[in-house]
């Protein structure tokens, strides 16, 4: 199966935050390993990253950010 390449607005539905939120913890949820890919100029996010730290942080126990 192709790996699914999210917009923002994949991602900030994904995760039930608002926009401005998702711009503020950008930068901390790629640290923590959200994986970026650009395509034609725009930034994508890899559904397979995301799904893994959410994973993650919930085995864990710990926030998301």
């Amino acid at each position: 199966m192709a790996e699914q390449l999210l917009t923002p607005t994949d991602v900030k539905n994904k995760l039930r935050i608002s926009r401005s939120k998702f711009y503020r913890l950008r930068a901390k949820l790629i640290a923590n390993g959200m994986q970026t890919v650009k395509v034609d100029g725009s930034v994508k996010y890899l559904e397979s990253s995301i799904d893994n730290l959410i994973l993650r942080c919930a085995s864990e126990g710990k926030p998301l950010v």
